[in-house]
């Protein structure tokens, strides 16, 4: 008999993330304006603060995976991933610098290096045979529901408040709010799973399969080419969006991730992921030509698709890996993973915060555009290289 995919954990896991979401989303979208218009930073000093937040992720990722494979236990590295985090991003109400930002970012993302590798395991652990990527995709539709109710709640308070530094300020603050309901759902309902602890003494990417290899090099490279969240932020405002107006279509952003995670997520168990992965890099690059048109339409536009690629991108990932990684490796698995695409990320961030200064944002998002859809192409004409072999739900 075919168990159902929701189970307690699936949901708990998937609550907990709505809730950090929730949190990180009423920051998240306001960060660039708030360093931009009050802290002066300049497009290459928002291209490094997130860079090197991501390069932080990376840096712990691995290093967490590893010793949770070997521990043989996920919860405890979790509660205190999410914890970290939850109470570090609130302390953005303090900062005075643009260095100080940068020092909550990567707080914020070494929390997250803890906790990803561990949970992403967990959910895997949890989830029933060939539902993997309805499972990652329901997950990616909690942490979309979250950051949409996160970024309306930052529309509705600038737009009650007024756009004011204090009205920031405030913002930062209450997100401490859902940070702890979500802390509370992950101590008392998630449920951790046990296993046999890896055998392997040392930190071995040597005995993951070739398929996860595949596709560490397609998102590693698709990673080098494109941009996150911050700079869609800042062109919204350079096509014309009204700073109280961004993160309602931040928000947008956020439903159309919430709406879509689901079904890419069902797609991809039917006709195979790389299939949707490929459709996800070309949202990517036809999100970012919308955005390259310089008009307020072309922003709306380009967030709405920006919201389908980000539905498919890492959820998609992480399914490939849940099918493919050996069951004692999989924390490590993800976390050579999450390191490979942090450390591009980084390198990405830095430049595309360089090109823009020195060479405007049309060039940056023609860049993007153009190696998204090219990157596309040749994943499909690949994708049979992600095909698995092995089932690991036991």
């Amino acid at each position: 008999m075919k168990k159902a995919p929701l189970n307690r954990n699936i949901v708990g896991l998937g609550a907990n993330s709505f809730f950090t979401d929730f949190s990180t989303e009423m920051i998240l979208p306001l960060l660039p304006l708030f360093l931009e218009r009050f802290l002066h930073a300049t497009k290459t000093q928002i291209g490094i603060i997130e860079g090197l937040a991501e390069l932080s992720v990376a840096l712990l990722i691995a290093l967490s995976g590893f010793y949770s494979d070997r521990l043989g236990r996920r919860k405890g590295i979790v509660v205190f991933g999410y914890g970290l985090s939850n109470l570090i991003k609130p302390l953005a109400f303090f900062a005075q610098s643009a260095t100080m930002i940068m020092t909550i970012r990567i707080g914020d993302r070494l929390a997250k290096g803890i906790r990803v590798a561990p949970r992403d395991a967990l959910i895997s652990a949890s989830t029933p045979k060939g539902s993997s990527g309805f499972v990652f995709g329901f997950h990616k539709m909690m942490d979309g529901a979250g950051a949409l109710v996160g970024s309306l709640s930052a529309f509705a308070l600038l737009w009650w408040l007024g756009e004011s530094e204090t009205t920031f300020r405030t913002i930062f603050a209450l997100s401490i709010i859902p940070g702890l309901i979500s802390m509370a759902i992950l101590i008392f309902i998630i449920t951790d799973v046990p296993f046999t602890p890896s055998p392997t003494r040392r930190f071995r990417p040597s005995a993951l399969p070739s398929q996860f290899y595949w596709l560490v090099g397609f998102q590693t490279l698709f990673s080098l080419v494109a941009m996150n969240y911050s700079f869609m932020i800042l062109k919204a405002g350079d096509n014309g969006l009204s700073l109280a107006i961004i993160p309602l279509a931040y928000a947008l952003y956020n439903l159309t991730q919430s709406f879509f995670a689901i079904p890419i997520g069902k797609l991809a168990d039917k006709f195979g992921k790389a299939a949707l992965l490929c459709f996800v890099y070309l949202a990517f690059g036809l999100g970012a030509i919308a955005m390259s048109s310089g008009s307020v339409l072309g922003a709306w536009i380009g967030f709405a698709i920006y919201g389908f690629f980000a539905g498919g991108f890492n959820s998609l990932a992480k399914a490939i890996i849940s099918d493919t990684a050996p069951y004692d490796l999989k924390a490590t698995a993800y976390g050579v993973y999450y390191t490979s695409v942090g450390i591009a990320t980084l390198i990405s961030l830095s430049a595309a915060g360089w090109i823009w200064d020195g060479y405007g944002s049309t060039l940056l998002f023609h860049i993007a555009s153009i190696s998204a859809v090219i990157l596309a192409f040749a994943l499909f004409i690949m994708r049979e290289k992600f095909s698995h072999t092995n089932d690991n739900f036991s």
